[in-house]
Protein backbone atom coordinates (compact mmCIF):
# COMPACT_ATOMS: atom_id res chain seq x y z
CA UNK A 1 0.00 0.00 0.00
CA UNK A 2 2.80 2.41 0.89
CA UNK A 3 4.58 1.59 -2.37
CA UNK A 4 1.42 2.32 -4.34
CA UNK A 5 0.95 5.68 -2.62
CA UNK A 6 4.62 6.56 -3.17
CA UNK A 7 4.33 5.54 -6.83
CA UNK A 8 1.24 7.71 -7.43
CA UNK A 9 2.87 10.70 -5.73
CA UNK A 10 6.07 10.20 -7.74
CA UNK A 11 4.11 10.04 -11.00
CA UNK A 12 2.36 13.29 -10.12
CA UNK A 13 5.61 15.25 -9.82
CA UNK A 14 6.58 15.06 -13.55
CA UNK A 15 3.01 15.96 -14.47
CA UNK A 16 3.17 19.11 -12.34
CA UNK A 17 6.51 19.98 -13.92
CA UNK A 18 4.96 19.50 -17.35
CA UNK A 19 2.15 21.84 -16.34
CA UNK A 20 4.73 24.44 -15.38
CA UNK A 21 6.54 24.11 -18.71
CA UNK A 22 3.39 24.20 -20.85
CA UNK A 23 1.89 27.11 -18.93
CA UNK A 24 5.11 29.09 -19.22
CA UNK A 25 5.48 28.41 -22.95
CA UNK A 26 1.85 29.29 -23.66
CA UNK A 27 2.33 32.71 -22.15
CA UNK A 28 5.45 33.27 -24.27
CA UNK A 29 3.60 32.85 -27.58
CA UNK A 30 0.88 35.36 -26.70
CA UNK A 31 1.16 38.31 -29.15
CA UNK A 32 1.56 40.86 -26.40
CA UNK A 33 4.55 42.65 -24.89
CA UNK A 34 4.38 42.60 -21.07
CA UNK A 35 6.69 45.60 -20.88
CA UNK A 36 4.41 47.64 -23.15
CA UNK A 37 1.37 46.62 -21.08
CA UNK A 38 3.04 47.68 -17.83
CA UNK A 39 4.38 50.94 -19.29
CA UNK A 40 0.99 51.97 -20.65
CA UNK A 41 -0.15 53.14 -24.09
CA UNK A 42 1.53 56.56 -23.79
CA UNK A 43 5.00 55.27 -22.92
CA UNK A 44 7.91 55.95 -25.23
CA UNK A 45 9.98 53.24 -26.91
CA UNK A 46 12.89 53.98 -24.56
CA UNK A 47 10.74 53.41 -21.47
CA UNK A 48 9.41 50.14 -22.88
CA UNK A 49 12.95 48.99 -23.72
CA UNK A 50 14.13 49.81 -20.20
CA UNK A 51 11.23 47.86 -18.71
CA UNK A 52 11.98 44.87 -20.95
CA UNK A 53 15.53 44.86 -19.62
CA UNK A 54 14.33 45.24 -16.01
CA UNK A 55 11.79 42.40 -16.37
CA UNK A 56 14.35 40.10 -17.99
CA UNK A 57 12.43 39.79 -21.24
CA UNK A 58 15.58 40.22 -23.32
CA UNK A 59 17.13 37.07 -21.89
CA UNK A 60 17.04 33.66 -23.55
CA UNK A 61 13.91 31.56 -23.01
CA UNK A 62 15.63 28.85 -20.89
CA UNK A 63 17.10 31.54 -18.62
CA UNK A 64 13.67 33.13 -18.19
CA UNK A 65 12.17 29.76 -17.32
CA UNK A 66 14.92 29.14 -14.76
CA UNK A 67 14.21 32.53 -13.18
CA UNK A 68 10.50 31.70 -13.16
CA UNK A 69 11.17 28.41 -11.32
CA UNK A 70 13.35 30.24 -8.80
CA UNK A 71 10.52 32.69 -8.17
CA UNK A 72 8.05 29.84 -7.68
CA UNK A 73 10.38 28.15 -5.22
CA UNK A 74 10.21 31.31 -3.11
CA UNK A 75 6.41 31.40 -3.41
CA UNK A 76 6.57 34.43 -5.69
CA UNK A 77 4.17 34.34 -8.66
CA UNK A 78 5.11 37.82 -9.82
CA UNK A 79 3.09 41.02 -9.93
CA UNK A 80 0.13 42.03 -12.03
CA UNK A 81 0.90 44.18 -15.04
CA UNK A 82 -2.38 46.07 -14.62
CA UNK A 83 -2.54 47.06 -10.94
CA UNK A 84 0.96 45.99 -9.77
CA UNK A 85 -0.62 43.81 -7.07
CA UNK A 86 1.06 40.51 -6.10
CA UNK A 87 -0.36 37.68 -8.21
CA UNK A 88 -0.45 35.35 -5.19
CA UNK A 89 -2.61 37.85 -3.27
CA UNK A 90 -5.11 38.19 -6.12
CA UNK A 91 -5.27 34.42 -6.58
CA UNK A 92 -5.80 33.96 -2.85
CA UNK A 93 -8.84 36.21 -3.01
CA UNK A 94 -10.29 34.29 -5.97
CA UNK A 95 -9.70 30.76 -4.65
CA UNK A 96 -12.26 31.10 -1.86
CA UNK A 97 -15.25 31.94 -4.09
CA UNK A 98 -14.23 29.22 -6.57
CA UNK A 99 -14.04 26.64 -3.79
CA UNK A 100 -17.46 27.74 -2.53
CA UNK A 101 -18.94 27.29 -6.00
CA UNK A 102 -17.33 23.87 -6.59
CA UNK A 103 -18.27 22.58 -3.12
CA UNK A 104 -21.89 23.72 -3.40
CA UNK A 105 -22.09 22.17 -6.86
CA UNK A 106 -20.82 18.78 -5.62
CA UNK A 107 -22.92 18.82 -2.44
CA UNK A 108 -26.22 18.95 -4.31
CA UNK A 109 -25.47 17.29 -7.67
CA UNK A 110 -23.61 14.13 -6.59
CA UNK A 111 -26.15 12.90 -3.95
CA UNK A 112 -29.07 13.69 -6.28
CA UNK A 113 -27.38 11.97 -9.22
CA UNK A 114 -26.49 8.86 -7.19
CA UNK A 115 -30.05 8.66 -5.83
CA UNK A 116 -31.59 9.02 -9.30
CA UNK A 117 -29.19 6.50 -10.86
CA UNK A 118 -29.82 3.96 -8.08
CA UNK A 119 -33.59 4.39 -8.33
CA UNK A 120 -33.42 3.99 -12.12
CA UNK A 121 -31.51 0.73 -11.72
CA UNK A 122 -33.96 -0.46 -9.04
CA UNK A 123 -36.93 0.27 -11.35
CA UNK A 124 -35.22 -0.88 -14.53
CA UNK A 125 -37.24 -0.51 -17.78
CA UNK A 126 -40.03 1.32 -15.98
CA UNK A 127 -41.43 4.75 -16.87
CA UNK A 128 -39.33 6.28 -14.08
CA UNK A 129 -36.20 4.64 -15.43
CA UNK A 130 -36.79 5.98 -18.94
CA UNK A 131 -37.56 9.47 -17.60
CA UNK A 132 -34.37 9.52 -15.52
CA UNK A 133 -32.29 8.32 -18.48
CA UNK A 134 -33.77 11.05 -20.68
CA UNK A 135 -33.03 13.64 -17.98
CA UNK A 136 -29.42 12.46 -17.72
CA UNK A 137 -28.94 12.62 -21.49
CA UNK A 138 -30.39 16.13 -21.61
CA UNK A 139 -28.25 17.31 -18.68
CA UNK A 140 -25.08 15.96 -20.31
CA UNK A 141 -25.93 17.50 -23.69
CA UNK A 142 -26.92 21.05 -22.75
CA UNK A 143 -24.03 23.59 -22.68
CA UNK A 144 -23.32 25.19 -19.34
CA UNK A 145 -23.84 28.72 -20.64
CA UNK A 146 -27.36 27.81 -21.83
CA UNK A 147 -28.23 26.38 -18.41
CA UNK A 148 -26.88 29.54 -16.79
CA UNK A 149 -28.88 31.88 -19.01
CA UNK A 150 -32.01 29.79 -18.45
CA UNK A 151 -31.47 29.88 -14.68
CA UNK A 152 -31.05 33.66 -14.78
CA UNK A 153 -34.23 34.07 -16.84
CA UNK A 154 -36.37 31.82 -14.64
CA UNK A 155 -34.91 32.37 -11.17
CA UNK A 156 -33.81 35.98 -11.61
CA UNK A 157 -36.20 37.69 -14.03
CA UNK A 158 -39.35 35.56 -14.14
CA UNK A 159 -39.71 34.50 -10.50
CA UNK A 160 -37.40 37.21 -9.14
CA UNK A 161 -36.39 34.99 -6.25
CA UNK A 162 -32.59 34.91 -6.36
CA UNK A 163 -29.75 37.32 -7.21
CA UNK A 164 -27.78 36.42 -10.31
CA UNK A 165 -24.93 38.95 -10.42
CA UNK A 166 -21.87 38.84 -8.23
CA UNK A 167 -21.22 37.26 -4.84
CA UNK A 168 -23.31 38.51 -1.98
CA UNK A 169 -20.75 37.58 0.66
CA UNK A 170 -19.50 34.44 2.46
CA UNK A 171 -21.70 31.37 2.06
CA UNK A 172 -22.67 31.36 5.75
CA UNK A 173 -24.51 34.65 5.33
CA UNK A 174 -28.01 34.86 3.92
CA UNK A 175 -26.99 37.10 1.00
CA UNK A 176 -23.98 34.93 0.21
CA UNK A 177 -26.01 31.73 0.22
CA UNK A 178 -28.71 33.26 -1.97
CA UNK A 179 -26.18 34.44 -4.55
CA UNK A 180 -24.62 30.96 -4.60
CA UNK A 181 -27.78 29.05 -5.53
CA UNK A 182 -28.04 29.80 -9.26
CA UNK A 183 -24.31 29.41 -10.09
CA UNK A 184 -24.11 26.15 -8.10
CA UNK A 185 -27.23 24.81 -9.81
CA UNK A 186 -25.86 25.72 -13.24
CA UNK A 187 -22.51 24.05 -12.68
CA UNK A 188 -24.01 21.02 -10.93
CA UNK A 189 -26.53 20.39 -13.69
CA UNK A 190 -23.67 19.66 -16.08
CA UNK A 191 -22.28 17.03 -13.69
CA UNK A 192 -25.69 15.48 -13.00
CA UNK A 193 -26.12 13.66 -16.32
CA UNK A 194 -22.80 11.83 -16.32
CA UNK A 195 -23.07 10.68 -12.69
CA UNK A 196 -26.65 9.45 -13.15
CA UNK A 197 -25.67 7.30 -16.12
CA UNK A 198 -22.55 5.79 -14.52
CA UNK A 199 -24.46 5.10 -11.28
CA UNK A 200 -27.27 3.33 -13.12
CA UNK A 201 -24.82 1.22 -15.14
CA UNK A 202 -22.63 0.37 -12.14
CA UNK A 203 -25.61 -0.59 -9.94
CA UNK A 204 -27.09 -2.77 -12.71
CA UNK A 205 -23.76 -4.57 -13.09
CA UNK A 206 -23.53 -5.07 -9.34
CA UNK A 207 -27.09 -6.44 -9.17
CA UNK A 208 -26.08 -9.30 -11.47
CA UNK A 209 -23.04 -10.32 -9.38
CA UNK A 210 -22.78 -13.47 -7.27
CA UNK A 211 -22.77 -11.81 -3.86
CA UNK A 212 -26.00 -9.97 -4.70
CA UNK A 213 -27.67 -13.23 -5.73
CA UNK A 214 -26.53 -14.68 -2.41
CA UNK A 215 -28.09 -11.73 -0.57
CA UNK A 216 -31.36 -12.31 -2.40
CA UNK A 217 -31.24 -16.01 -1.48
CA UNK A 218 -31.00 -15.00 2.18
CA UNK A 219 -34.41 -13.34 1.86
CA UNK A 220 -33.37 -9.68 1.84
CA UNK A 221 -35.71 -7.27 0.10
CA UNK A 222 -34.78 -5.96 -3.36
CA UNK A 223 -34.44 -2.41 -2.08
CA UNK A 224 -32.14 -3.54 0.74
CA UNK A 225 -30.06 -5.56 -1.72
CA UNK A 226 -29.77 -2.54 -4.02
CA UNK A 227 -28.71 -0.10 -1.30
CA UNK A 228 -26.56 -2.25 0.99
CA UNK A 229 -24.85 -4.51 -1.52
CA UNK A 230 -25.12 -3.24 -5.10
CA UNK A 231 -24.62 0.50 -4.47
CA UNK A 232 -21.66 -0.10 -2.15
CA UNK A 233 -19.77 -2.01 -4.86
CA UNK A 234 -20.79 0.54 -7.48
CA UNK A 235 -19.09 3.39 -5.60
CA UNK A 236 -15.67 2.76 -7.16
CA UNK A 237 -16.58 3.78 -10.74
CA UNK A 238 -18.77 6.59 -9.37
CA UNK A 239 -15.89 8.05 -7.34
CA UNK A 240 -13.59 7.73 -10.34
CA UNK A 241 -16.01 9.55 -12.62
CA UNK A 242 -16.69 12.32 -10.10
CA UNK A 243 -12.97 12.87 -9.68
CA UNK A 244 -12.44 13.12 -13.42
CA UNK A 245 -15.48 15.34 -13.83
CA UNK A 246 -14.11 17.80 -11.26
CA UNK A 247 -11.41 18.63 -13.78
CA UNK A 248 -14.00 19.31 -16.44
CA UNK A 249 -16.03 21.31 -13.95
CA UNK A 250 -13.12 23.73 -13.74
CA UNK A 251 -13.69 24.50 -17.41
CA UNK A 252 -17.42 24.79 -16.83
CA UNK A 253 -16.76 27.04 -13.84
CA UNK A 254 -15.06 29.55 -16.14
CA UNK A 255 -18.26 30.03 -18.15
CA UNK A 256 -20.41 29.96 -15.01
CA UNK A 257 -18.32 32.60 -13.25
CA UNK A 258 -18.43 34.87 -16.28
CA UNK A 259 -22.21 34.52 -16.72
CA UNK A 260 -22.93 35.23 -13.04
CA UNK A 261 -20.02 37.70 -12.52
CA UNK A 262 -18.70 35.36 -9.84
CA UNK A 263 -15.28 36.54 -8.56
CA UNK A 264 -13.49 33.21 -8.87
CA UNK A 265 -10.40 31.75 -10.50
CA UNK A 266 -11.99 31.22 -13.92
CA UNK A 267 -13.20 34.80 -14.25
CA UNK A 268 -9.86 36.08 -13.01
CA UNK A 269 -7.99 34.00 -15.61
CA UNK A 270 -10.21 35.18 -18.48
CA UNK A 271 -9.94 38.83 -17.46
CA UNK A 272 -6.16 38.50 -17.18
CA UNK A 273 -5.88 36.96 -20.65
CA UNK A 274 -8.12 39.55 -22.30
CA UNK A 275 -6.19 42.40 -20.65
CA UNK A 276 -2.77 40.84 -21.54
CA UNK A 277 -1.88 40.55 -17.86
CA UNK A 278 0.49 37.63 -18.48
CA UNK A 279 1.79 37.06 -14.91
CA UNK A 280 -1.77 36.94 -13.58
CA UNK A 281 -2.93 34.64 -16.38
CA UNK A 282 0.09 32.39 -15.90
CA UNK A 283 -0.51 32.13 -12.16
CA UNK A 284 -4.22 31.38 -12.61
CA UNK A 285 -3.54 28.70 -15.23
CA UNK A 286 -0.91 27.14 -12.97
CA UNK A 287 -3.25 26.98 -9.97
CA UNK A 288 -6.15 25.57 -12.02
CA UNK A 289 -3.96 22.91 -13.67
CA UNK A 290 -2.38 21.96 -10.35
CA UNK A 291 -5.84 21.59 -8.81
CA UNK A 292 -6.81 19.24 -11.64
CA UNK A 293 -3.69 17.08 -11.17
CA UNK A 294 -3.98 16.95 -7.37
CA UNK A 295 -7.68 16.07 -7.63
CA UNK A 296 -6.81 13.05 -9.78
CA UNK A 297 -4.19 12.05 -7.21
CA UNK A 298 -6.77 12.29 -4.42
CA UNK A 299 -9.18 10.12 -6.44
CA UNK A 300 -6.49 7.46 -6.91
CA UNK A 301 -5.82 7.39 -3.17
CA UNK A 302 -9.54 7.24 -2.40
CA UNK A 303 -9.87 4.23 -4.73
CA UNK A 304 -7.16 2.60 -2.65
CA UNK A 305 -9.44 2.82 0.38
CA UNK A 306 -12.57 1.66 -1.46
CA UNK A 307 -11.09 -1.26 -3.39
CA UNK A 308 -9.09 -3.78 -1.28
CA UNK A 309 -7.76 -5.41 -4.48
CA UNK A 310 -5.53 -2.38 -5.17
CA UNK A 311 -3.87 -2.75 -1.75
CA UNK A 312 -2.68 -6.22 -2.65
Amino acid sequence: MKRYVAYRVAVTMPVLLGVLVVGFLLMQVVPSDPAAVRAGPQASAEVVAALREEMGLNRALPMRFALYLRQLARGDLGRSLINDAPVATELGRAIGPSMELMTACLLWSVPVAVALGTFAAYRRNSVFDRAIVMLSIGAASVPVFFVGLLAIWIGGFWWQLLPFTGRGGPFWTRAGLASLVLPAFTLGFVLLGAVVRITRTAVLDALSSDHVRTARAKGLSEWSVTLRHALRNALIPIVTLVGLQIGYLIGGAVATEIIFSWPGMGRLAVNAITSSDLPMAQGAILVIAAAFVLTNLAVDLLQLLLDPRIRR
